[in-house]
This record gives structure tokens, C-alpha cells and sequence, in this order.
């Protein structure tokens, strides 16, 4: 993500340059950035109150949910709310974040707005981000890789404990092997870079050969959602516990897989597994998009992200928004009738 149009936040770590305006270089043909006063991708200022007869949702994700690659009428969100109408969508992503900091920004920005329904979008994949401490950047000033403090949360005597509040300012510079540990900045080893090296020549002489390496050794993955005691996915779920706890509404759980499962070349069995489980101890609702997903034909599953970006292409998001709008009218209904 381009550090420019982000400004840093003392709680939640940076967040984007409120009300800033831009257009953004990308394979698809460049996209536009429009951002509210409070600092998220929102076409919509957080004001105490809806427009008259209109539902409010508070959407919640990382990058996937912001919308990188698309203008932000594109995204899943707009989508939704239009589809929906009357109903305002408040956009709450933010690029490159952990569940924790998106929590964090609820607690800041979205907990005391009045609003029917609280829509939580983790992308399955970055489960691994609320076990930093730093996350690897590149600087503004000379592009350089630095690492930048983030907040994070420790699973102390089965508590949540917050770490860095207010985040701390200072910049490191990256330098392998020494510094803050961050999960993302992990240097690769010979081997693993070698393997890289073979797997990208192997898909380019032989496209798909890879993908059917992974289906026939019935690749699972992210791995840390196989085993419900995964450190990461306790950390994961005791964050999003508290925050099922904390909200005022209904929430709505609506992990979004990977393209690497709407593929069909790893099996998703693990992280469907813990969402469920996770929705039945909370009393929540987990919506699992992935049988809906996968309706769509290979070639269309193809096109819903970007060739180099992996990021949803305007289908992409489109396929997201049928997936959820059926869940998401169920749940409004239920909460207007509660």
C-alpha cells in the first residue's frame, strides 16, 4: 500500500489521510480514493445519526474490504448498500490491518454510532497479522523496507492484554535477522527462496501444475486454523469473542477465503471448522461464503481477481456481494424485528 496516503493513528497505528483524495496506479487501469473525514475509504461522513429511514452497517475488514485495485463505488460494500437500499454502509477497512487493529478501530471510531448491524470480514489468510508487534513497509522518504510499530494483543493467563497504546512513532529501519520480530518480515531462507524460484518457472512452463500438485496432496490451508489450540487462532478468536461480547447489535461473521480456495487447490475444511465453532459459542452468525463462491464458473473464479494483484477485480467483489446479501437481509430483519 502506498504509505502517502496514510497518516499515523496513535490506536490503531495509521489509518488513511482524512478526507484525502487521490487516484492510484494499477494494473486494472488506476482507481480512485475517496476518504472521509474520519479517515477510512467511505463515501459516507460518521455522522451521529443515518439518513432518515435508512439501516446503518459498520463494515469492518482489511484491504479486501477498502477495496484496493477498484474505485470505491466497486467495492462489496457499495454494492451491498445499494442493492439494499435505503441503507448506509459505513466502510471501515483498512488495508494491511489485523483483526486486532480493526477491533481497536471499532472501540475508536464505530462503538458509539448508532447502528443496526456490525459486519466483521476477516480475510481468512492474514490470521498470522495479530501476531506482530511491527509490520514491514516501505518508507516514504527513499522506499526503503521499515518497520513500523503496531498494536498488538497477548493471550496472558488466558486475558487479553494490549500492547502498545498509544503506538509507538518511531520508525526501524529492516534489516534481516535483527530488529522487532514481525511475522510478515520473517526473511525467507535459501530453500524456501529456491522453492519460490521453482514453483514460479514450473506455472510458467506448465500453468496449473502447481494448483494440481496442492489438489492431490489435499493441501490444507492457512494451517492455523487445523488445530482449535493454534496460538494464533486462540489469539484470533479471543479477539473477536470480545468484540462479539462488546457490540450493542447483531454481528455478522463473513470470513472471505482466499482465491487459492475458490480455486480449488487447498481445502478450506480448517478455517470452516473454527468460524463455526467460534459462531456457536458466541451466539453469532458465521456466514460461509465459499459454497456460494465456487457456483460460479472456473473461468469466472479466474476473473475475480487481478492477474498480478491479488486483490478481487470488480467481478470479484461482485461475486463477494451476492455471497453476503442474503445473509445480511436475514440478519437486518431479524434486528429490526428485535
Amino acid at each position: 500500500m502506498a504509505r502517502n496516503l496514510f497518516e499515523y493513528h496513535p490506536v490503531t497505528g495509521y489509518r488513511y489521510v482524512p478526507g484525502i483524495r487521490a487516484r492510484v496506479r494499477h494494473e486494472g487501469g488506476g482507481y480512485l480514493i475517496r476518504c472521509n473525514r474520519t479517515g477510512f475509504r467511505c463515501e459516507h461522513e460518521t455522522t451521529e445519526r443515518p439518513p432518515p429511514g435508512a439501516r446503518r452497517v459498520l463494515l469492518f475488514g482489511d484491504s479486501y474490504t477498502a477495496g484496493e485495485g477498484v474505485s470505491n463505488r466497486s467495492r462489496f460494500g457499495d454494492l451491498l448498500e445499494r442493492r439494499m437500499a435505503p441503507l448506509q454502509i459505513l466502510n471501515f477497512g483498512l488495508p494491511g490491518s489485523g483483526t486486532d487493529q480493526q477491533y481497536l478501530a471499532w472501540r475508536e471510531f464505530g462503538r458509539t454510532l448508532p447502528h443496526d448491524l456490525l459486519l466483521l470480514c476477516p480475510l481468512v489468510e492474514n490470521i498470522r497479522r495479530n501476531l506482530d508487534t511491527h509490520r514491514l513497509t516501505q518508507s516514504t522518504a527513499d522506499g526503503s523496507l521499515v518497520l513500523r510499530a503496531k498494536p498488538y494483543f497477548l493471550l496472558l493467563d488466558g486475558r487479553l492484554s494490549l500492547f502498545h497504546q498509544p503506538v509507538p512513532k518511531q520508525v526501524t529501519p529492516y534489516a534481516p535477522g535483527a530488529g522487532p520480530v514481525a511475522s510478515n518480515a520473517e526473511p525467507a531462507t535459501a530453500l524456501r527462496r529456491s522453492v519460490r524460484r521453482l514453483n514460479v518457472a514450473i506455472d510458467r512452463r506448465l500453468p496449473g501444475f502447481r494448483g494440481w500438485t496442492q489438489r492431490v496432496r489435499r493441501v490444507r490451508w492457512p494451517l492455523e486454523f487445523e488445530s482449535p489450540h493454534h496460538p494464533a487462532w486462540q489469539l484470533l478468536r479471543a479477539i473477536l469473542m470480545r468484540w462479539i461480547e462488546e457490540s450493542p447489535v447483531r454481528v455478522l461473521l463473513c470470513p472471505l477465503p482466499t482465491f487459492a480456495h475458490l480455486s480449488g487447490n487447498v481445502l478450506a475444511d480448517g478455517y470452516r471448522a473454527r468460524f463455526a465453532e467460534l459462531a456457536r459459542d458466541s451466539g453469532t452468525e458465521f456466514v460461509d461464503l465459499l459454497p456460494a463462491l465456487l457456483r460460479h464458473p472456473p473461468d469466472e473464479r479466474r476473473r475475480a481477481r487481478f492477474a498480478v494483484d491479488e486483490h478481487p477485480s470488480p467481478l470479484g467483489h461482485a461475486m463477494i456481494a451476492d455471497a453476503i446479501a442474503p445473509a445480511l437481509e436475514r440478519a437486518l430483519a431479524r434486528s429490526e424485528a428485535a
